[in-house]
């Protein structure tokens, strides 16, 4: 029945046409050495158009000043470079039609200093996207932007997540493509008109956060800071999004890319997407938070689940700390139906202590549908408080109040069975968790409980005995 529904839907929503049907990309530029950088386009494509050209054209501009004192585009040169081969693939996952992805990369020498603009035009977008006005009729133009300097490190920002085209109807969703820049420059997302021809903006264009496409509780937004999609989109098809990524170096913006991406709304009916059922603690920004310790281990539980019992869910974890830093990310199922824990372990030391924090992206998927978790991780020296020894009340509680996600943060410099037990104001033992085996480390546990709304005690013990107890409220 699923896949009658996906078929039906997908012919009454989509037409096939003689044309190459783009759904969005982007174009990142990595320096080698100097004036040497490997510049790569991804194109994403429905497979319902004609295949992409074998050979994809660069334009190189570079910013000159005139006369008068105004800015202008200096054309350089045009550089063709030829398809990956074994790209044009088809995305994982995919329902109701398939998208292929497809690579060119190739290495190119810029003239020398200044700010240059690296760009790719190529007809014509997909026919079904909702938001234009004619799609068919407009190209695409991505454009990556970048200053070089000969004395310093200067690369485009890219993207640590892989891209998702699918989600469901009258249903929140959050997506983090994690974004990266391997200078350690600031980034700034914001959404902005999708360009076309001669880079002009496409005709007719309505953004996302419109009423007449989002539901007042899930307005379509892109987080500035951490570069987070949210949407609860209130309508069926085909729509698409484009995002500025500005670059900026000691306060002055050094550069800026553009990324496309069509988005695939179908019935909510079709499939649930997966869910983390427990709430994060946040920061004083409302960002899920945790502070991690130097030359400390750092372990996080979380958890994915699916409504649809039959579904499998898996978990994927990306970011900086994965990437560079030696983090690992593995997952299990509870054995409570589908749900599973994944557990994000990171052994950290003084060189990755710095002011700005970490960001994680934790993704469940249940083969048809993501759900992205976004996590800012904070490294900083230890607080003088954490010994060689635990410590009476060295441990954290949050939320707090809570409803039934509980967290507690400790910090243990020696292997121990560590359990906790939940405690009424009459002294009623109401909780008690399975003693587990923790190594030494920086250690955030995730534990749910069903317990009514009051003022309960949680005692936490190490190999037995009490270390240390704190009051929690419980408000349902």
């Amino acid at each position: 029945m699923k896949k009658l529904l996906l078929l039906v839907f997908s012919f009454l929503l989509f037409t096939n046409s003689y044309s190459t049907h783009l759904m969005g990309g982007q174009i990142t530029a990595a320096q080698l050495n100097g004036y040497d950088y490997i510049i790569e386009l991804n194109a994403y494509r429905d497979t319902m158009g004609i295949p992409m050209a074998a050979q994809a054209t660069f334009s190189v501009f570079k910013q000159e000043v005139d006369t008068s004192g105004n800015l202008f585009w200096d054309f350089q040169f045009n550089h063709i470079i030829t398809q990956n081969s074994g790209t044009g693939g088809i995305m994982a996952n995919m329902s109701a039609y398939g998208v292929e992805v497809y690579s060119f990369s190739d290495t190119i020498t810029l003239p020398g200093d200044g700010y240059y603009s690296i760009t790719w035009e190529n007809c014509c977008r997909n026919g079904a996207i909702i938001n234009m006005v004619d799609p068919l009729s407009e190209s695409m133009t991505l454009k990556t932007e970048i200053t070089i300097d000969s004395l310093a490190a200067s690369s485009s920002p890219t993207f640590l997540s892989p891209p998702v085209a699918y989600l469901p109807a009258d249903t929140i969703w959050q997506y983090n493509p994690l974004p990266f820049d391997p200078d350690g420059d600031s980034l700034v997302w914001s959404l902005t008109t999708p360009t076309g021809s001669g880079n002009n903006n496409v005709l007719g264009y309505i953004f996302l956060d419109d009423s007449l496409y989002s539901n007042p509780n899930g307005q379509f937004a892109v987080d500035s800071i951490t570069g987070e999609v949210t949407w609860n989109p209130s309508m069926l098809g085909n729509f698409v999004a484009s995002f500025l990524i500005e670059e900026y170096r000691n306060g002055v913006k050094i550069g800026e890319m553009r990324r496309d991406m069509q988005y695939i709304v179908v019935p909510p009916t079709i499939n649930n997407a997966p869910m983390f059922p427990n709430s994060l603690p946040v920061n004083n920004l409302g960002y899920p938070f945790f502070q991690v310790y130097a030359n400390q281990n750092f372990n996080l539980s979380i958890l994915a689940s699916d409504s649809d019992p039959q579904d499998v869910v898996s978990l994927s974890a990306f970011g900086e700390p994965i990437l560079l830093h030696g983090a690992t990310f593995n997952y299990n199922n509870t054995g409570n139906g589908n749900e599973i824990e994944g557990t994000f372990s990171w052994n950290t030391d003084n060189s990755m202590i710095r002011s700005n924090d970490y960001i994680m992206v934790f993704r469940a998927s249940d083969g048809m549908f993501y759900f992205d978790e976004t996590v800012l991780l904070n490294v900083s020296a230890p607080p003088t408080s954490i010994n060689n020894t635990f410590k009476n009340n060295d441990f954290e509680i949050y939320p707090n109040p809570l409803t039934d996600n509980l967290f507690l943060s400790f910090n243990l410099n020696e292997n121990s069975k560590i359990k906790f037990a939940i405690f009424d104001l009459l002294g009623n033992k109401v909780y008690e968790s399975n003693e587990k085996l923790i190594e030494s480390s920086n250690h955030v546990l995730y534990n749910k409980i069903n317990l009514n709304s009051g003022y309960y005690f949680v005692t936490l013990y190490k190999d037995g005995s009490p270390i240390g107890s704190k009051k929690i409220i419980i408000n349902k």
